[in-house]
């Protein structure tokens, strides 16, 4: 597993305080809450899986709260899943309450209020950044603090899923020394977990309002020139806009039903395909600013900040964690 720590390794009095660090180093901020004097005897392994970033989980019973301010000092914003492997929790968010016991899955936003208390668990979870899932997040906020499974099909099919990848994250466990087989195309299992989230998702929160078949003709027509021409630093509104012979403003107007921005669009697309090429260790010999140069953004630092405001960790180390291949950039 490329990420192990755990908490035993330090004094009692300081356990609770370093899983405090732990989480908020994980996930964001986080008030985290003890339910039992003494120790805090906890595990955290993690794997990276293309565009989500899966964690085992095992911890005593406490209580975790994320506010609107701890949320606002976050950039990150991501969904989370997690499977109750052992124990049981108690999950609050969008007004809802999730009891979550051992086999079902929970889905909560990270950008939005959430309190969670847990008994003593095992936990498998995944984070999946906003950019990942191709569904406005004005819409999916309404999906956070939703148990996953029951009649719903995609639920069932996630649940599932989940389980698998907690098995095999359980047997490389097993054998830490041991290089992982098939890890270096773990990003395609990513890829299927966060279609299976979105078509859940998806069946969950019905059609959007419809917009006109002319519109919904013309935004498809511009994201599909948009798609080859991301290598172009250019790209921006206006050109996009002139190229359809519309104005900004219209065009701004096309993208509403999509529950996004052009230029938000835009840069999701570009960091996207920039995310899938540093998890592919057959391009390991390329140089990271070659790669973010050739899907339109040249400015290595510019672009070393929307990585990790998109995917919660800089392009060096997400190449590091996806491919285990380490290299100068």
């Amino acid at each position: 597993m490329p990420t192990l720590v755990d908490t035993s390794d330090h004094p009692a009095r300081d356990q609770a305080d370093y899983w405090r660090y732990l989480i908020t180093s994980a996930f964001g901020p986080f008030h985290v809450r003890p339910r039992c004097a003494g120790g805090f005897a906890a595990r955290l392994s993690g794997r990276t899986l293309g565009p989500v970033e899966a964690g085992d989980v095992y911890a005593p019973a406490h209580a975790v709260r994320r506010s609107a301010r701890q949320i606002a000092r976050d950039t990150r914003e991501c969904y989370k899943l997690g499977l109750v492997l052992r124990g049981s929790c108690v999950l609050r968010q969008n007004g809802r309450r999730a009891e979550v016991g051992v086999g079902d899955v929970v889905f909560y936003d990270l950008t939005r209020p959430v309190d969670i208390a847990f008994d003593a668990h095992h936990i498998f979870t995944v984070v999946i950044p906003h950019s990942a899932v191709p569904l406005p997040p004005e819409r999916l906020a309404a999906f956070g603090g939703t148990l996953l499974g029951g009649g719903a099909r995609g639920g069932r099919l996630v649940s599932s899923f989940l389980g698998a990848l907690a098995e095999n994250t359980a047997d490389n466990t097993a054998e830490p020394d041991e290089t992982e087989d098939g890890e270096p195309y773990a990003h395609h299992l990513g890829g299927a977990l966060v279609e299976l989230v979105t078509g859940t998702a998806g069946e969950w929160l019905g059609a959007p309002s419809a917009a006109s078949p002319e519109s919904a003709e013309m935004l498809r027509a511009i994201q599909a020139w948009i798609e080859e021409r991301l290598h172009d630093p250019a790209l921006c509104p206006a050109a996009i806009a002139a190229a359809h012979h519309i104005s900004v403003r219209q065009l701004y107007r096309v993208f509403q039903p999509a529950g996004t921005t052009v230029a938000r669009y835009v840069r999701a697309r570009r960091l996207e395909n920039c995310r899938r090429e540093l998890g592919d260790p057959f391009l390991g010999t390329q140089r990271i600013g070659a790669i973010a140069g050739r899907w339109g953004l040249p400015d290595a630092a510019a672009f070393s900040r929307a990585f990790r405001a998109a995917y919660g960790q800089t392009p060096t180390a997400y190449r590091a964690r996806a491919t285990g291949l380490h290299r100068d950039d």
